[in-house]
C-alpha cells in the first residue's frame, strides 16, 4: 500500500469517527455546534485540534445534508490531509475554524438582538439539474461556494432557521445552550436559582428596619417634649 493510499485510508477513518462523535452527542448536529461556538480553538492541543478539525469537515460534508441540500465548493479546506488530494481529503487550519467562529458568534448575536442575520455569499452559485441527475422526481439544485468556510456558514443558515428558536445566550452566566422549552430562559437550574436567591435578598434587604441615627433621635426628641406634658408627665404652665 503506498503513502497516500495509507493517507486516505486513515482520513476515512478519522472521518467516520468525527461522524459518529457528534451522532452521538445528546443533542446532536445542533449540540455539536454549540459546543463549538464555546471551544477556545487557540488553547487546543494538536491532537485535540485534529479531532476537532475532522469534525468540522463531518458537519459540513455529511450531516448537515438537511440544513441546504448539495453544495459544491471550487477549492476545499487549507490543509491537505492527503497529499494531492485537493480539493478533496482536505481539513481546516486553525485560523479558518477561529474566523468562522467568529462570523458564527457575530450572526447569532445579530439574531437575538434583532431577530435576524444577514449571511452575504458574493461568491455563491446556484446550478439548476433536470430531473434524472440524482434520485429525486424533480430537478435539483446546487450552491457552489467558492470556499469551504462559507460552506459553513450556508449550513448554519439554515440550521439557524430550524433551530435558532431553541439557541439562546443564559442571561446569568452568558453560556449559548440549546433550551428544551420555550419558555426557558437559564441554562441550567442552578442559574435559575442564583437570580431568584439575589432577587429575594435584595427585596428583603430593602425592607429591613432601619437602626435611628443621632439625627433622627434629636428629632424625635424634640416632638416628644413638644408635646403638653413633657418628659416629666406634668402639666406645662
Amino acid at each position: 500500500m503506498s503513502a497516500q493510499e495509507m493517507a486516505r485510508q486513515q482520513f476515512q477513518q478519522e472521518h467516520q469517527k468525527a461522524i459518529e462523535r457528534i451522532r452521538t452527542m445528546p443533542d446532536g448536529v445542533v449540540g455539536w455546534v454549540i459546543r463549538f461556538l464555546h471551544t477556545d480553538l487557540d488553547a487546543l492541543t494538536p491532537t485535540e485540534w485534529t479531532l476537532l478539525a475532522f469534525e468540522v469537515v463531518s458537519f459540513v460534508d455529511d450531516l448537515a445534508d438537511r440544513y441546504g441540500g448539495i453544495v459544491a465548493t471550487e477549492s476545499g479546506w487549507s490543509v491537505e490531509a492527503v497529499p494531492q488530494a485537493k480539493p478533496f481529503q482536505t481539513i481546516p487550519s486553525r485560523k479558518e475554524a477561529v474566523d468562522i467562529q467568529a462570523t458564527v458568534l457575530a450572526q447569532l448575536e445579530n439574531y437575538w438582538h434583532d431577530s435576524q442575520a444577514v449571511f452575504s455569499f458574493p461568491q455563491l452559485t446556484l446550478v439548476v439539474l433536470a430531473p434524472g441527475a440524482f434520485p429525486d422526481d424533480s430537478g435539483t439544485i446546487i450552491v457552489a461556494a467558492k470556499r469551504k468556510a462559507k460552506e459553513f456558514e450556508y449550513r448554519f443558515a439554515h440550521l439557524l432557521a430550524q433551530s435558532g428558536d431553541y439557541i439562546r445566550r443564559c442571561p446569568e452566566c452568558a453560556t449559548i445552550y440549546l433550551a428544551i422549552r420555550r419558555d426557558q430562559v437559564y441554562c441550567h437550574p442552578r442559574c435559575q436559582a442564583r437570580v431568584a436567591s439575589r432577587k429575594w435578598r435584595e427585596t428583603h434587604r430593602s425592607k429591613e428596619i432601619k437602626v435611628p441615627t443621632d439625627k433622627t433621635r434629636t428629632k424625635a426628641d424634640s416632638a416628644v417634649k413638644g408635646r403638653k406634658g413633657g418628659f416629666d408627665g406634668k402639666a406645662k404652665r
